[in-house]
């Protein structure tokens, strides 16, 4: 039986698919109906932490959106084209399959020369057939867009901490977006997640705020 390379880095969307094990914040607080609805309009136009906070979530609705955008296509290639890949076969005996010029180069030898370069042609081939589906659905394309989305949510959370909050509001809404950040990628049961989500809790209550009313906080 034919022995896979495992060392192949797969299209980046694939580290991005923790992004959408969306953490349900508003599930969350166990506090039942609240009178408040909404934060006012005025609230926002004088709180620079929850306006900060609101362009935040948008960004952030954004880079999942288009995560889960590029999930589907790369999920079409995988099943229309396959990972691009190829079999080397060994001068011992037996194959190696590959999914790079990199891992092939590995095999090469001047035994093994004619392999190598049937290899080589089927692995470019299969990597042309990628590359024109990927052109023609623009999945590489998408992939920018959430480079630039991700480096958008990235220098606002860096003037999280520069931007004060004037209301009660404004700080729960900055603890939403540490939450909402932190827990995509540490179990929320992790220290401090567990500890803030608490502090929050406890501000929330005490205020009589509805923490899913903050606004942007919302799973989309």
């Amino acid at each position: 039986m034919a022995d896979s390379d495992h060392s192949m880095t797969l299209p980046s969307v694939t580290r991005r698919r923790l992004m959408t094990q969306l953490v349900a914040v508003a599930g969350l607080w166990p506090f039942g109906a609240w009178a408040r609805e909404s934060i006012s309009i005025k609230g926002r136009q004088d709180d620079p932490a929850l306006r900060l906070c609101e362009s935040w979530h948008e960004v952030h609705r954004s880079t999942l959106a288009l995560c889960r955008q590029q999930q589907q296509l790369e999920t079409y290639l995988v099943k229309a084209i396959g990972f691009p890949c190829a079999k080397v076969k060994l001068p011992g005996g037996g194959e190696k399959t590959v999914h790079s010029v990199e891992s092939l180069d590995e095999f090469y030898s001047p035994e093994n020369e004619m392999a190598w370069g049937r290899a080589f042609s089927e692995l470019a081939a299969h990597q042309a057939r990628w590359d024109a589906a990927d052109a023609e659905i623009r999945f590489s394309s998408t992939d920018e867009l959430i480079q630039r989305s991700e480096e958008a949510e990235q220098a606002l959370l860096d003037e999280l901490p520069l931007t004060p909050a004037c209301s009660v509001e404004g700080v729960l809404a900055k603890l939403l977006v540490i939450l909402r950040y932190g827990e995509h990628w540490d179990d929320s049961d992790d220290f401090p997640w567990r500890h803030i989500r608490s502090v929050l809790d406890d501000l929330a209550r005490y205020h009589d705020i509805d923490p899913a009313t903050i606004v942007g906080s919302r799973v989309c």
